[in-house]
């Protein structure tokens, strides 16, 4: 590595493993953010996304340079520039016909599409395509809805990776040179572990894996063949490390080194909106999507005293019928309190048609307004803002929890289970009073009725929480943690391997 003149730190070439599926939430946006802040500390990046294409970027940020695959089979990279490329495509192996999809390569395509439109100029026809087709099988790879399917559909994609794509990525690679490599989840090391061995050091972070596990993909036994390739596995808290990496150990062959690197958010000026702007644009949100906006004017009224937002994907991990049998908790208690809950309703699943009807049996039409339309890093914003208190159901321990960084961005206090990376994250952060038993929706409206009733607590836990970010969990404070040590890495692995040399 060559030393540069940025603060001490060691200019370094990192080599970015990212999954693209969309089922795997915050990891994407947690590589787009970390690979932001080490390109803005003068390293170089190049990210290879497996599956199919991934935020490059999030929030409103400088876009960052691409380079790709060039025709004559090398790749060009520039200084300090973001490499960008996917590979193995999820459609090769969404149906187990790979050799049906490559096919389809882009001169045939372009043959057939010149027969079929002979007016148009038939130059890069067949790549915008396959291009298209390729996104839209990516898309519907990313989750399926049938778990037998999608595990196998996983399973063909990162234990039995085509020698095509390996020969890709082994060219990418060298041509990069990289001085550590990172793999943005421990799913992804079995395909790493299949390409030639050489002198840069393997990075694996903690999170995702467990998901993909869960699945019923045979991750273990692959994980285990390649794991003295492994030298440092990071995770975003120490809950998860005892939560996820301890029980498989005896799986893989015995404990990994392990380090944490608490995550988080940019801190863009959207977190700190002024409410009234942020409660307007919810206001009008609520009208356009034709939703009653009743509980705007209650507000006004001085009726309402706790707004909580509820902000994740909709999805059985997340708990989102245990935040609408907390409100009913609430409003049993006389306790006035509405819930904005905000997300993403999975493809597939019911189970967000569920969670309208419980609103309607739960008697809750007027207290919980659920929103699957605020797709945009803005409307996030503006929800966390317009809130008093947010709220985090998760039914599993999470490694982390990222829209945890985001609601401290924002400064509200945060109602959240005690087990996991959110519970370590809330003691660390002087919010322990606000951690509930996991699953106790009693105690999580507890927690609520105090915020909605003491005014101070509520005022110094949201002080509590803004100055937590901009202390510890933000991305800038990620990246140089990130950056010391992936660089302690590359620097052991180099004196490691001059000493076996001599």
């Amino acid at each position: 590595m060559v030393e540069a003149g940025l603060a001490g730190a060691s200019e370094m070439r990192v080599l970015m493993y990212v999954s693209s599926q969309r089922w795997l939430g915050g990891i994407g946006n947690l590589s787009a953010l970390l690979v932001r802040e080490l390109v803005g500390m003068g390293h170089e990046v190049a990210v290879i996304s497996v599956g199919g294409p991934v935020s490059t970027d999030v929030g409103p940020h400088r876009a960052v340079s691409r380079s790709f695959m060039l025709n004559v089979g090398t790749v060009r990279f520039r200084p300090f520039e973001f490499g960008y490329h996917v590979v193995a495509p999820a459609s090769r192996y969404l149906f187990n016909l790979p050799r049906l999809v490559r096919w389809c390569t882009e001169p045939v395509i372009e043959r057939l599409l010149a027969l079929a439109f002979p007016d148009t100029p038939a130059s890069g026809l067949g790549s915008e395509f396959l291009r298209r087709l390729h996104h839209g099988l990516n898309a519907f790879a990313g989750i399926d809805g049938t778990s037998g399917q999608e595990a196998a559909f996983l399973t063909r994609l990162l234990l039995g990776t085509d020698p095509d794509d390996l020969a890709r990525i082994s060219q990418i690679r060298e041509a990069f040179d990289p001085d550590v490599e990172y793999a943005c989840d421990l799913s992804l090391v079995p395909l790493i572990g299949k390409l030639p061995v050489r002198r840069s050091p393997l990075v694996a972070a903690a999170q995702g894996f467990e998901l993909v596990w869960r699945r019923g993909v045979p991750l273990l036994p692959g994980i285990r063949k390649v794991r003295d390739r492994i030298s440092l596995v990071v995770s975003g808290s120490e809950a998860n490390i005892a939560d996820n990496l301890v029980p498989i150990w005896g799986h893989i062959g015995g404990p990994l080194r392990t380090d944490v690197v608490p995550y988080g958010v940019a801190d863009d000026p959207d977190w700190q909106m002024p409410v009234s702007d942020a409660r307007a644009w919810v206001a009008n949100h609520f009208r356009l999507a034709g939703l009653a906006s009743d509980q705007m004017t209650v507000r006004a009224a001085g009726a309402a005293l706790l707004t909580v937002v509820w902000l994740s994907r909709i999805d059985g991990e997340k708990g989102p019928d245990l935040a609408l049998h907390a409100m009913a908790c609430l409003r049993d208690r006389g306790i006035n309190a509405i819930l904005w809950l905000v997300g993403q309703k999975m493809p597939g699943s019911m189970l967000g048609a569920l969670i309208h009807q419980k609103v309607r049996w739960l008697d809750l039409e007027d207290r919980v307004f659920v929103v699957t339309s605020a797709n945009t890093s803005r409307a996030k914003a503006a929800f966390l803002r317009g809130a008093d208190a947010f709220l985090a159901t998760f039914i599993r321990p999470e490694p982390f929890g990222m829209v945890i960084s985001e609601a401290m961005a924002c400064g509200l206090p945060i109602v959240a289970p005690d087990q996991g990376g959110s519970g370590e994250v809330l003691r660390a952060s002087g919010l322990g009073e606000l951690a509930y038993p996991a699953n106790d929706t009693g105690a999580v409206a507890d927690r609520l009725g105090r915020l909605a009733t003491d005014v101070v607590f509520r005022e110094e836990a949201s002080r509590r929480s803004r100055a937590s970010f901009e202390a510890r969990f933000n991305a800038k404070a990620m990246g140089l943690a990130f950056a010391s040590t992936l660089d302690d890495v590359a620097n052991e692995h180099r004196h490691t391997n001059a000493r076996v040399l001599t």
